[in-house]
């Protein structure tokens, strides 16, 4: 019998009769013939009201503490979900992240997972029971409950899926699918049908928040075949895998080497922070990376400054939610590489289109930057991959550069 995984995220579970929902799919899914795995996030609303909670006590909360909190979100939806289902007439049983064998490091709030031991669920799976499973959530080596980081429910499914050889692993959202941008700030948008392992990592990693960053590497690192559909309705979505399409589902033969833009995505929230004139020396970069790196602050954008004399500058683009991390970090590095100041910028925004090729055609890249120029939008930086081209720049001018490249590149309805 094929083996799925299942997710169901925070707003598909949001209430009980939207988790009598996701029971009757999963029921309709066995009975289809196939095996599941069912992870759940918390109901919606949940994370947010328990963090807001730890807050009021504290401004600062410790991470264990918060990892302990966070968690009780999960275990109520899994329960939840195991009881309807068992309601419509299946066995059923509830794991936390810890029982089904999610070891994870040492890191709380963001932690990664190290190996998973999937004997109960094998033994639940083959008595024919239906393990619901607690998404975001682990447990390091020492015993100590861990959380994956916002979001962390996809990286849980895409992971069991690997573990099991599951034929597929689908992740249900509160949309239909992955759009050529985000339909709820851009009405008219159309759904994209199928994706490449690495442009869906391209579009998450630059803003999208349909799937976590580290689920699109799982799948890619895995060979794990994803659909992305909504919870509210039976649309096929969208099918991430390698792009081995038949005959009858290739493009045109026609300009056969032709780059195309499949996508656009935006990240509202970036800050720019400046190490300014810092003397020249060796192993400034790599000590500042390191670090950054050791408090598991993303860096999106990197730009190291021509060099004047002995001095040159170094700058980071980060997501807003790590600035306080930075800042912290880069303060005390600035002393030891004897930097002449820290700056700071806000308010910066990236917009990143994505597809075969985008970020060596120079039709694609000229073509954006003089809708961007005719517009009126300044750009900061801008960065390229294979399949990606972002654009940094001010936040007030987001609406505006997106709504062009929208038109630009013909990805609305």
């Amino acid at each position: 019998m094929p083996l799925v995984v299942q997710k169901y995220g925070g707003s598909s579970v949001a209430d009980i009769e939207r988790i009598r929902r996701v029971a009757r799919r999963v029921v309709a899914t066995r009975a289809a013939g196939d095996r599941v795995v069912v992870v759940v996030s918390a109901m919606g609303g949940t994370t947010d009201a328990l963090t807001r909670m730890a807050h009021e006590i504290t401004p600062n909360p410790q991470r264990r503490e918060l990892d302990m909190l966070l968690t009780a979100g999960e275990r109520e939806a899994m329960a939840l979900v195991s009881l309807a289902i068992m309601h419509e007439g299946l066995e059923a049983v509830s794991f936390t992240g810890s029982q089904v064998g999610i070891i994870t490091d040492r890191f709380h709030s963001d932690a990664r997972i190290e190996e998973i031991r999937c004997d109960r669920l094998r033994r639940a799976l083959r008595s024919r029971v239906i393990p619901i499973v607690a998404g975001f959530q682990g447990v390091s080596p020492e015993r100590e409950i861990t959380t994956l980081g916002r979001g962390g429910s996809d990286v849980t499914a895409v992971a069991l899926a690997a573990v099991l050889g599951a034929d597929r692993c689908e992740l249900y959202k509160d949309v239909d699918g992955v759009h050529t941008e985000n339909p709820a700030e851009f009405p008219g948008v159309r759904l994209v049908p199928q994706l490449s392992f690495e442009e869906l990592a391209e579009l998450a990693g630059s803003g999208s928040e349909v799937i976590h960053p580290r689920a699109c590497a799982l799948a890619a690192k895995y060979q794990v075949q994803l659909s992305i559909r909504s919870s509210f309705n039976d649309k096929r979505g969208t099918t991430v895998a390698n792009m081995t399409l038949g005959p009858a589902r290739r493009p045109s033969l026609e300009k056969m080497e032709k780059a195309f833009v499949r996508a656009m995505t935006h990240n509202h929230k970036l800050v720019r922070l400046s190490l300014v004139d810092v003397p020249k020396k060796k192993q400034c970069l790599h000590q500042v990376v390191t670090q950054l790196a050791a408090a598991r602050v993303p860096v999106v954008f990197f730009n190291h400054g021509v060099v004047h004399g002995d001095r040159f500058d170094l700058s980071f683009i980060i997501p807003e939610a790590h600035l306080a991390a930075a800042q912290t970090i880069l303060a005390r590095l600035a002393k030891q590489v004897r930097a002449v100041r820290l700056e700071t910028k806000d308010s910066l925004c990236s917009v990143s289109v994505v597809g075969p090729g985008v970020g060596s055609d120079p039709e694609i890249m000229s073509g954006t930057l003089e809708t961007l120029h005719r517009v009126g939008v300044h750009l900061d930086a801008f960065s390229t991959s294979e399949t990606r081209l972002s654009c940094f720049m001010d936040r007030k001018d987001l609406r505006l550069a997106a709504a062009a490249l929208l038109a630009r590149f013909r990805l609305k309805r």
